[in-house]
């Protein structure tokens, strides 16, 4: 009987994370106290200016204490106050994480000097610079004055058969603070006509960033690829493989602040997944695996252990206890751990409550990531959204910090 497998080889298929939550934020009952992955989208999407630092509302999502940030995080959080007139953080401030887009971010709620103070929000990057939210802006086609995207967006236009773009066709631009710019056109099928075809229905969203290289979330033939990209793709043909034709689709992601291109090659009963990234060298996707305790860096043992012990974890986590760990795919890795933590009611009574901590491999407070993909308008997946303004991004992960 023919026997059909899959092997994945350079790469696996990427790993969501296992909690799906609504935006902006879940908001958990009373007892349970295991903390979700929520980003600083909650100050900006709940409360305005009322909401500040000792609101309580707060303190379910994803956030520590200001002295348990890492010192440029301090460091930098206290010079924006400064610098802006606020009122200095305290050691009990607190922290709200972050983490999309391969940024690892902390944002504190901070209140203007004055008779009639106003909340103001500072976000900073795990090395305690400020960062910024990318600004939205539309152009025209004709407009742009850059041929690496505007040659990518035509070649991809016509070998998706889709109408091609004119010189007044409406072009969304998202630039961040850093990187290139991104540009996203959406397009018709040039015959309305025909149903079938892997890119024919109601219209197609064709991004690239400034240097002309597709991203996102796309599946595009491989001969709209960058070369480089090409090159990488069909050089690492694996053993006893049909070879790509220019037709092959490609599957092209943007996650954690990386892009990377995947082709499946097939063999004989079997299936192989080729990943490269922009510069057409193998690449492995995001992923999640299960670890012990004691396998995990020095710095990310002693972190956790420090946070549980805050939050009412008694005793040493032992070295057997599992701990889900995320390759960002980007160079970082974070551990996330489910731990049960004791705490007082006013009564005087005790109860029980899970706790998921989280730390990157440096010993850094972080959530696990939640996104970060380049989706038509949509800068950073569930992080960056230039339509409705979500930093950091909440919803699609889950871990998070202090249940306090």
């Amino acid at each position: 009987m023919f026997k059909f497998s899959r092997k994945p080889v350079f790469s696996g298929k990427p790993v969501s994370a296992p909690v799906s939550l609504p935006s902006p934020v879940m908001v958990e009952g009373l007892e349970d106290r295991r903390l979700l992955s929520v980003s600083p989208a909650l100050g900006f999407r709940l409360g305005g200016s009322d909401l500040g630092a000792g609101h309580g509302i707060h303190a379910r999502g994803a956030s520590i204490e200001f002295s348990q940030a890492p010192t440029a995080v301090q460091n930098g959080i206290k010079s924006l106050a400064t610098a802006q007139s606020l009122t200095a953080p305290t050691d009990t401030t607190s922290v709200f994480l972050g983490n999309s887009n391969g940024v690892e971010t902390y944002t504190v709620l901070l209140s203007t000097t004055g008779t009639t103070p106003t909340t103001t929000r500072l976000t900073v990057d795990v090395s305690g610079n400020a960062v910024t939210a990318p600004t939205r802006s539309t152009t025209t086609f004709g407009a742009i004055n850059n041929a690496a995207v505007t040659n990518r967006i035509n070649a991809i236009a016509t070998a998706l058969g889709l109408t091609a773009p004119t010189a007044d066709t409406t072009v969304n631009v998202v630039t961040p603070a850093t990187g290139p710019a991104v540009y996203s056109v959406r397009l018709s099928p040039s015959d309305s006509s025909e149903t079938e075809g892997e890119f024919h229905h109601r219209g197609t969203t064709i991004t690239v960033d400034a240097n002309g290289n597709p991203v996102g979330n796309q599946r595009l033939p491989l001969s709209t690829l960058p070369t480089a990209v090409q090159n990488g793709l069909t050089s690492n043909v694996p053993a006893g493989a049909t070879a790509l034709t220019p037709t092959s689709i490609v599957t092209v992601r943007t996650l954690n602040g990386v892009t990377t291109y995947s082709a499946t090659y097939t063999g004989t009963g079997t299936q192989t997944v080729v990943t490269v990234n922009t510069a057409g060298q193998l690449a492995a996707l995001p992923s999640r695996s299960q670890v012990t305790f004691s396998t995990l860096p020095a710095a990310a043992r002693n972190e956790l252990q420090e946070l549980a012990t805050a939050d009412g974890v008694t005793g040493t986590i032992a070295g057997t206890q599992t701990v889900t760990a995320y390759n960002e795919g980007n160079g970082t890795t974070v551990y996330s751990v489910r731990l049960i933590a004791t705490a007082t009611r006013d009564d005087g009574s005790t109860y029980m409550y899970p706790v998921t901590l989280s730390v990157d491999q440096n010993g850094n407070a972080t959530v696990p990531p939640t996104g970060g993909f380049f989706n038509g308008s949509v800068f950073g997946g569930r992080g960056f959204g230039p339509g409705d303004f979500h930093f950091g991004g909440a919803p699609g992960g889950f871990g998070g910090r202090r249940g306090r």
